[in-house]
């Protein structure tokens, strides 16, 4: 009897955690920022669209509210298409708000995030912590939708068929703070965030959910051929093989003789 009691505890504490990832929301994110002053920028607009709910649509006016929002939104997951650009208007935000940046996972506490950055300043991901628990947390992932799909958002709409299309606006008209959004540019920012999330949901009930295009593909090899078969072929390589491999990962190795410099 005790045994069975386990077994229906457990179930019941998987069927949580099951509830819990589909509760987790995903959105399209963008930012429509300042372009006409030479000296500085803000955020003037920006939209959020929920992946698998299209008419979940906020649109508003300041960074602060979004970043609101986001916190809002308990461990919510957005797409920024091209992150490395609306990234770094996030950034400033954290830094100019209280939060510090932290590299180690055993850091991670309230108002603290971390960032996955190329050395050559390839944004993959910024992930917000508010709150941490022993068993819980309370944050807010940002990844790039164009290591997903590499293409512009004018590009999307068309490659996918939908039945939307990308919007023309005046991006160097003066708009000050607080600019009171006009009708074509929410629907311009509201069509952007709209397209992203259409073209997101096609690719995840395809379960093309990894963080880059790459990723996915090596996911979809590994259930092809099986682990088995891709774990014989491919073994883990000892980290100083594999640290020596990586730096051709953005070109080639040129070996030589020193003799040869003479």
């Amino acid at each position: 009897m005790k045994i069975i009691k386990r077994i229906i505890k457990g179930f019941k504490r998987l069927c949580g955690r099951f509830r819990r990832v589909e509760n987790v929301k995903k959105f399209t994110a963008d930012f429509e920022t300042c372009v006409w002053c030479e000296d500085e920028t803000w955020v003037w607009a920006w939209a959020t669209c929920e992946i698998g709910n299209e008419e979940n649509i906020k649109i508003d006016n300041n960074i602060d509210s979004f970043m609101e929002f986001c916190k809002q939104e308990k461990n919510a997951t957005f797409y920024f298409h091209n992150l490395k650009f609306d990234g770094e208007f996030i950034i400033y935000w954290l830094l100019t708000h209280g939060f510090k940046h932290i590299e180690k996972k055993e850091d991670i506490g309230e108002n603290t995030f971390t960032t996955v950055i190329s050395d050559m300043g390839q944004f993959y991901c910024i992930t917000v912590y508010y709150e941490k628990g022993n068993k819980t947390v309370h944050k807010t992932t940002f990844i790039d939708s164009l290591k997903i799909i590499p293409f512009s958002v004018d590009q999307i709409a068309k490659t996918f068929g939908l039945p939307i299309s990308k919007l023309k606006i005046d991006y160097k008209r003066p708009r000050y703070r607080g600019w009171k959004l006009t009708s074509l540019e929410k629907d311009y920012i509201k069509n952007d965030v709209l397209i992203v999330a259409k073209a997101l949901k096609t690719l995840f009930d395809d379960n093309l959910t990894k963080m880059t295009q790459g990723s996915n593909a090596l996911n979809d090899f590994k259930e092809i051929i099986g682990k088995k078969k891709f774990d014989h072929y491919f073994p883990l390589l000892p980290y100083e093989v594999d640290k020596e491999i990586r730096k051709a990962y953005k070109g080639r190795i040129h070996l030589y003789e020193s003799s040869l410099q003479k």
